[in-house]
């Protein structure tokens, strides 16, 4: 691997750090700011909409079809509320 290959590798996995750690630093906002359960779970499933939007862009299927289906098991607790 050349240096160049690392470096970018680097900044790849820095990326994905930063994203990871903002996604986590909102969950932890609307956690204090939201107390109505019906709330949550639409900021849930707002949050998980644009994860799987980032995986389809990148071609995550596999990570993608996760998400969908914690949306699918989402949905169905709101129909329920």
């Amino acid at each position: 691997m050349t240096d160049e290959q690392i470096k970018y590798l680097a900044e790849l996995v820095a990326d994905e750090v930063i994203k990871q750690l903002e996604v986590k630093e909102m969950d932890n906002i609307l956690m204090q700011h939201i107390g109505d359960p019906y709330e949550l779970l639409i900021a849930e499933l707002a949050r998980l909409m644009t994860l799987m939007a980032i995986y389809e862009e990148k071609e995550q299927y596999e990570k993608a079809a996760i998400i969908k289906n914690k949306i699918n098991r989402l949905q169905k607790q709101l129909e329920k509320l």
